[in-house]
């Protein structure tokens, strides 16, 4: 089912485009085996990351991004992107340039078994992204985010989609425009976020780097499994400290079985709860305006009456 309607004015191009991006989201592509690394071999070699990337991946920088529980796949596809040059990056064809296929395995499974840091989401534009990751623009034909990425934004291993909550907003936004300029393309799924990003605009992407930034699982979330509820962090810096501050850098969460299901169920229960609440704010904003319109006419009616008093 789409996660949103299409209605009878929209061109078959349009259509097609939708329905072959979820298609592929959904997971019509062949899954590949998860990343065998040595986590410990992993750890050592990152030494030389940790520049740019930060302790245990979690850099807090619009340049790099976090690598602190991204998913294994998505990592050592990228650093091969990186060394065979069909992603372009300068510094990181440096870097790629001398690692082997172990040192790139071990990489991705040091830093897929990091903690991530949670971000912290602006109120003020948050609800419009949680509305575009959850419900998509079908006026603009951009599908929902949490197709590929997940409803808590934990990504999909198999399916090498990156992990999108916590991350740098600033990294985000960059990575959509580069997407939506072509500036990062050429291999299959860049090919899939060039047509989704295409159509967004700046506002969108802010929206939208902002709301994943604040998106994160609760604690009870089962790493690489795909688990957990959501829980926004909100209020820019001073929020994303209090949400450090509850993870802890090296906070280390076990679940039982009952808790896990429990998750779960509150992640399909949050993800319905975010549309809700976008919604409730669009709401607002159109009732504010409504009220605001009625009073300037109001105003008005009130000016005309004193007018009419005066020439009595």
């Amino acid at each position: 089912m789409l996660p949103f309607c299409v209605g009878d004015d929209y061109d078959m191009t349009k259509r097609l485009f939708v329905l072959f991006g979820l298609m592929i989201c959904a997971g019509a592509v062949a899954a590949e085996p998860l990343v065998d690394g040595d986590i410990e071999a992993g750890k050592t070699r990152s030494a030389q990351c940790a520049a740019c990337h930060g302790p245990q991946g979690n850099m807090e920088s619009a340049q790099f991004p976090k690598l602190a529980g991204q998913g294994a796949p998505y990592i050592y596809e990228q650093l091969k992107l990186f060394k065979s040059g069909e992603r372009q990056n300068a510094i990181m064809a440096g870097q790629a340039a001398g690692l082997s296929e172990e040192d790139m395995k071990n990489l991705a499974a040091y830093y897929a078994s990091q903690q991530t840091r949670p971000g912290a989401a602006d109120v003020s534009i948050a609800p419009a992204g949680a509305m575009l990751y959850h419900a998509g623009d079908a006026e603009n034909a951009v599908p929902a985010c949490s197709g590929c990425h997940g409803p808590s934004g934990l990504g999909n291993e198999a399916a090498k989609f990156p992990r999108l909550s916590g991350q740098s907003p600033q990294y985000i936004a960059t990575q959509l425009k580069a997407y939506r300029s072509g500036d990062r393309s050429g291999y299959r799924n860049a090919t899939i976020m060039n047509g989704v990003a295409e159509n967004l605009s700046d506002e969108d992407i802010q929206a939208l780097a902002s709301y994943v930034a604040g998106l994160q699982p609760a604690t009870g979330e089962k790493k690489g499994g795909g688990h957990g509820a959501l829980m926004q962090h909100a209020g820019g810096p001073a929020g994303a400290a209090a949400g450090q501050a509850e993870t802890g850098d090296d906070a280390e969460s076990e679940a039982s079985p009952e808790a896990v299901d429990a998750s779960e169920q509150q992640s399909q229960d949050a993800d319905a709860a975010a549309k809700q609440e976008a919604g409730a704010a669009a709401g607002d904003e159109a009732a504010s305006a409504e009220n605001n319109e009625a009073d300037d006419a109001g105003e008005d009616a009130a000016a005309a009456s004193e007018d009419d008093s005066d020439a009595q």
